[in-house]
């Protein structure tokens, strides 16, 4: 297989750990820039199977080529992950509203957003409610003028939801219904890159690997442990535009190169 990595991605540990070990491993790969046109720079002109590893709209350049596996792009909604994931997922039990329908008047102090979609059109996270209805307002203010084209539309979906306290983020690399390694990256409020997870957090991880339902066949999962060891979905992540932290990259090239397409 051909590994594509956008030379961007190459400022995350992880992803230049890749960029150094694919060569020893003798594993055909290239290094690109990403165009204004969502292109790569210097063109690549591929036959076999290909992975990409880059940017979120470096999707646009995989989805043109045709490549397979590609950039193992996840394309499910909040509300597909709470129906088949249930209250396993840290927002289950959040609202999800069309843009222009949002209730700005019943909004809390402070909250939690997202877009519903992985489409990364704004930073998931904790608002206020003034920074938010202030941000609100400038969006809707695009959508009556015609010189501008709004990526965010009044049928765009957003997540709200109460704010939950998190005490530690790891991320897994599920690949073909199994975890394949892991990383912690953040404890508290501080980014942390450790190549360990404890055991109840591993096997809640090896819990949802195994689910019936899967988004991808590839795929970064993110899960969060409370202040009282509670373990939940964050969310689900493309694998080729997810950060590798500190992953056991080798575990990470074996298991791809060993799926077959």
């Amino acid at each position: 297989m051909h590994w594509i990595i956008q030379n961007a991605m190459l400022s995350e540990p992880g992803v230049r750990e890749l960029a150094e070990r694919l060569p020893r491993l003798g594993i055909p790969h290239s290094f690109h820039d990403l165009g204004d046109d969502w292109k790569l720079v210097p063109e690549a002109n591929l036959v076999g199977n290909v992975i990409v590893i880059g940017a979120y709209a470096i999707r646009y350049e995989a989805r043109r080529k045709g490549w397979v596996p590609g950039l193992l792009e996840v394309e499910h909604d909040h509300l597909a992950y709470v129906r088949h994931w249930g209250d396993a997922m840290l927002n289950a039990a959040a609202s999800v509203w069309r843009f222009a329908d949002v209730p700005l008047s019943f909004l809390p102090e402070r909250f939690f957003c997202r877009p519903a979609e992985d489409n990364k059109l704004w930073k998931a996270g904790p608002t206020r409610r003034d920074e938010f209805l202030e941000w609100h307002a400038q969006v809707r203010s695009l959508w009556d003028d015609p010189e501008v084209e709004s990526s965010i539309l009044p049928d765009t979906h957003i997540v709200i939801g109460p704010l939950r306290e998190i005490v530690e983020e790891h991320r897994f690399w599920i690949v073909g219904g199994r975890v394949v390694t892991n990383s912690l990256y953040k404890r508290g409020q501080r980014v942390i890159y450790e190549n360990h997870s404890d055991a109840d957090v591993v096997a809640f991880a090896e819990t949802i690997a195994a689910h019936p339902w899967q988004p991808q066949r590839a795929y970064a999962l993110d899960i969060s442990v409370g202040p009282k060891r509670e373990l939940h979905v964050i969310e689900v992540n493309n694998l080729g535009s997810a950060g590798l932290y500190a992953a056991n990259v080798q575990k990470l090239v074996d298991a791809i190169e060993q799926m077959e397409y």
